[in-house]
């Protein structure tokens, strides 16, 4: 049985969220849109402790780098031939980061959900990282310019929750933590993953009252 702190080391990372997570993962629905992207792609969303408080890591891409450069996201890539979701976003995890697959508790993963210009195909992987030690990450500079964490409690926080809305009618999450902004692909994923993983009493979207579009 979880503790009764939603929040708690033992309520988030005990056997009973991590089923509920991965059942709500199964669940979850995606946009479908007419044509079929040919590229995909897998991130891994790192759950870890910070000083005993239950977290999301994040990393801001580097600005050397020609797509998407200096935004927010979980670490990840595109897929090689003939890897699953969960190697991808190991692999690359490791090659971001410096944190190897034996420091990874593997969860599972979710639906493929479709990037905005739809033409990448981006799974979810879950993972618990091992005695997390920022310190100890061997950050390449040349994808990564910084990595940082944002308690569960914090994005759970109405208050840091927003939403953007494009011309066309695009919506998508937003969360204010910490100093930064997540957006785009990574707070739908972000959300997605707490969707899942807490109850609905606790992670409460009022931007879900929106329709959500990729």
């Amino acid at each position: 049985m979880c503790a009764k702190s939603p929040f708690s080391v033992n309520s988030i990372f005990c056997l009973t969220s991590r089923e509920r997570c991965l059942m709500n993962l199964k669940r979850a629905k995606v946009p479908k849109f007419g044509s079929t992207p040919t590229a995909t792609a897998a991130v891994l969303v790192p759950l870890c402790r910070v000083a005993e408080v239950p977290s999301l890591l994040y990393t801001v891409r580097s600005s050397n780098l020609r797509t998407n450069s200096g935004q927010i996201s979980f670490p990840g890539g595109k897929t090689d031939k003939n890897e699953t979701p969960i190697e991808t976003a190991l692999r690359e995890t490791d090659e971001e980061i410096g944190l190897s697959a034996k420091e990874i508790d593997v969860w599972g993963h979710g639906p493929a959900v479709p990037g905005r210009n739809n033409k990448i195909m981006i799974t979810p992987v879950i993972g618990t990282i091992f005695n997390f030690k920022p310190e100890s990450l061997n950050i390449n500079v040349k994808e990564v310019a910084e990595v940082f964490t944002v308690p569960i409690e914090m994005l759970c926080d109405t208050k840091n929750q927003h939403y953007t809305q494009f011309k066309n009618g695009f919506i998508l999450p937003v969360f204010l933590a910490g100093g930064y902004k997540i957006w785009g692909i990574t707070a739908y994923l972000t959300h997605m993953f707490l969707s899942s993983l807490m109850t609905k009493d606790v992670y409460r979207n009022e931007w879900m009252k929106k329709k959500i579009k990729l």
